[in-house]
């Protein structure tokens, strides 16, 4: 998987990492890897929603920007 920023900067990984780094973006894109597994990068795409960005942080997360977009969506009621 390649995830890329906002500018368009980038890093390879596995899908498991690539969500987590996804989701910790703000206007990241993931594109599939040529020897990627067929809906790997809708898979990246759709796990990244559910991921809390950060991972690493600790502490209470009551901002949004440290919820999943899928948390997010909820408290909006989208």
């Amino acid at each position: 998987m390649t995830v890329l920023d906002a500018v368009g900067a980038g890093a390879d990984g596995c899908e498991h990492h690539a969500a987590r780094l996804l989701a910790s973006l703000e206007g990241g894109r993931v594109y599939a890897l040529p020897a990627a597994p067929a809906g790997a990068a809708i898979r990246v795409f759709t796990a990244a929603g559910t991921l809390r960005p950060f991972c690493w942080a600790d502490g209470p997360r009551t901002e949004p920007s440290l919820l999943s977009h899928t948390e997010n969506c909820k408290w909006h009621g989208r």
